[in-house]
């Protein structure tokens, strides 16, 4: 390489793997503002070190591509302790002792609100029943918050002015007890029917947004993190990140999906899609921005959640406790007619919008892929990549359509972790064939990793854990926190795995030829590690550690004992 201009940083005495086809490992690489401009042997590329170059001993350790997270709400999951920290629940008595010692703070007739609490993450698998909650707090109005169904007890019940008379909302459920009529407390996708229930919070404050975004990115870029998808972000979460951008403050690249909801005129609904982009142009359409901030796909929400049993699926769900089911042929909840959802799909595309949509059940993955066929007969979606954000139950005519029709899935390894031993409870070990089987997915379209962090710092503790090696470790071992082993044969290779959280990823934000890969002439987005996760015990890949990590050839995170 002699003539050529001097390395930025060379990070040499390294085993890197650089994930892509042509050279899969390396000894050294240089970095040059914020691309990589060589890759070998130490040898040949110490030849590049210059009189500013910062030389990088990594002691013979791994170097990867930094690690992207295709689904994540840091703005919401950053601002959600700024008024006190949430509890981490794993039991029903869990949820009990927190609401008893907020009734002790709280005065009577102010509400407890417990967000995000996913029954299948307690040990009982269940739900809290109203009379539970009214035992824990019986002067309160309680709000336990699992996502699209939740429990209130008889106080907000009451204060609600909910009764046996009370109609349903809108592809929602005010649950009645079938033999009296009564509401039992659970409610599906009716949260609209409570009342008050947000008097005496104080908003948070732009600077304390800021702030917390800020820290949360930090803390992404200490685990390897490089580049986040905010998976549903208003105009106004955009900005922040064009303010963060432009101030310097940005260390992590932003893909951030727009958030939508479909009205069901055609003629409305094309005038919101060519509002999106804003007078200023930079809302939109798929690919505005650079490659720090970038607007992604258009965001829907197609049914509820599979954590909570309102996910949309092909068979009833089971009666029960667990979801407090009663009906014979309850199937969960479709929030968007299909009608409307195969006109946004044709409309978004012909305006160059990528689409996703939040679909947890196999019924809803028959609906959006229906939708997506509906597209692809007047407008060509497979460059688009039309996306389907956690895909959790796929079959194998829908892997086959996704093949066809180029669509690509956004799927989170710790649901398996946190909920797949309670999903194998209640639905059965027939019916969990299909839960997440990441090795047929491979076989026929490109998966990329998220996590769905929306809750808390913690990487562990989280609602729902981010910590991409927990993510990377499940897709390995299958094994969930509980100790049950779920279909092996959809394991994943190491390399695999570890694909889904760059390669892959990339290629699901349109990117692939700019990131995921360390190749000359990508972007300088890499770390160093304290372990090789391609040989290691799998059991210690959660408990990596990151020494340093690149953003465009910057270094923003450095371990305090390197």
């Amino acid at each position: 390489m002699p003539g050529a201009a001097s390395a930025d940083w060379i990070v040499h005495n390294a085993h890197i793997v650089t994930l892509a086809a042509a050279q899969s490992r390396a000894e050294a690489l240089a970095i040059r503002e914020d691309r990589i401009i060589a890759l070998g042997s130490d040898e040949e590329v110490l030849k590049l070190a210059g009189p500013r170059t910062r030389l990088l001993d990594a002691d013979g350790r791994t170097v990867l591509p930094g690690l992207i997270d295709s689904h994540v709400h840091p703005i919401d999951a950053s601002s959600s302790e700024i008024r006190e920290e949430l509890p981490v629940l794993t039991s029903l008595e869990d949820v009990f002792r927190y609401i008893r010692m907020q009734a002790q703070k709280k005065p009577p007739g102010e509400w407890i609100v417990l967000r995000f609490a996913f029954p299948t993450r307690l040990r009982e698998g269940r739900f809290p029943t109203r009379a539970e909650l009214d035992a824990a707090a019986p002067q309160h109005p309680v709000l336990y918050h699992a996502g699209p169904a939740s429990v209130v007890n008889t106080q907000a019940l009451k204060v609600s002015g909910i009764t046996r008379d009370t109609p349903n909302p809108p592809n929602g459920v005010v649950v009645k007890d079938p033999d009296t009529g009564e509401p039992t407390g659970m409610l599906r996708n009716a949260l609209g029917v409570l009342k008050g229930i947000r008097s005496g919070e104080q908003p948070v404050g732009l600077q304390q947004r800021r702030d917390a975004l800020r820290k949360l990115i930090k803390l992404y870029n200490q685990y390897g993190l490089t580049s986040i998808c905010d998976r549903s972000a208003s105009r106004e979460e955009l900005d922040l990140y064009y303010d963060l951008y432009q101030r310097g403050e940005l260390t992590i690249r932003v893909n951030v999906a727009r958030e939508f909801s479909p009205p069901s005129l055609r003629e409305e609904l094309v005038r919101r899609l060519d509002a999106l982009p804003g007078p200023d142009k930079r809302g939109g359409p798929t690919g505005v921005g650079d490659a720090w901030v970038r607007v992604g796909p258009i965001k829907v929400y197609l049914d509820g959640g599979m954590l909570n049993g309102t996910a949309y699926m092909r068979q009833p769900w089971p009666k029960g406790p667990a979801y407090q089911i009663t009906e014979d042929n309850y199937r969960g909840l479709l929030f968007i007619r299909p009608e409307v959802l195969s006109v946004l799909a044709e409309e978004a595309a012909r305006r160059g919008w990528q689409l996703t949509a939040h679909t947890a059940g196999e019924g809803a993955m028959d609906v959006l892929l229906d939708a997506y066929d509906f597209a692809q007969r007047s407008v060509n979606i497979r460059s688009l990549r039309f996306c389907i954000t956690h895909a959790n139950f796929p079959s194998q005519y829908n892997l086959e359509r996704c093949q066809r029709l180029g669509v690509v899935a956004d799927v989170q390894p710790v649901w398996l972790w946190k909920d797949g031993s309670t999903l194998l409870r209640i639905l059965g070990k027939e019916r969990l064939r299909w839960f997440q089987p990441y090795k047929s997915w491979l076989r026929y379209t490109v998966i990329g990793g998220g996590s769905d962090h929306m809750l808390k710092f913690d990487p562990f503790l989280s609602t729902n854990p981010w910590n991409p090696w927990l993510g990377i470790y499940t897709a390995v071992a299958r094994i969930t926190e509980w100790g049950d082993i779920l279909y092996p044969e959809e394991r994943l290779t190491r390399e695999e795995a570890l694909k889904l959280y760059t390669v892959n990823n990339a290629y699901l934000t349109h990117e692939e030829k700019i990131k995921g890969t360390l190749e000359v002439g990508k972007l300088a987005d890499l770390i160093v590690l304290d372990r090789d996760v391609l040989t290691c015990d799998a059991r210690l890949i959660p408990f990596t550690k990151v020494l340093y990590t690149f953003v465009g050839g910057r270094l923003v995170y450095q371990a305090s004992n390197t």
